[in-house]
């Protein structure tokens, strides 16, 4: 008999590796193909993007990007697929930036 070997599914409604980074850090890193982050001009100033999707986002993950945030674990650990080298999140001697901005 054979045996299927089946990925658990994550969540549908997912943020991209960019906005994820973006609510954390505030850094926008839009000069890349394929970008898809809240960035839609030439700002990269994350304030001047915060609209009720932003808002939207930060409120339905808070509560997993937090986790992660104070978990002290790397991207790689607990976003195997879906990370970007290039986004790295350094320190996290400070809050998310969403907590300041959008709480």
């Amino acid at each position: 008999m054979t045996t299927i070997v089946r990925r658990r599914r994550s969540s549908r409604v997912r943020l991209s590796v960019y906005k994820r980074h973006e609510l954390l850090t505030g850094q926008i890193v839009h000069v890349v193909s394929g970008y898809n982050g809240y960035a839609t001009g030439s700002s990269t100033i994350l304030m001047d993007y915060i609209d009720d999707n932003m808002r939207r986002d930060w409120q339905n993950h808070r509560a997993e990007l937090m986790a992660y945030w104070t978990s002290g674990k790397s991207e790689v650990e607990v976003y195997p697929d879906d990370c970007l080298p290039w986004l790295c999140l350094g320190p996290r001697d400070r809050p998310p930036l969403a907590v300041e901005y959008l709480d």
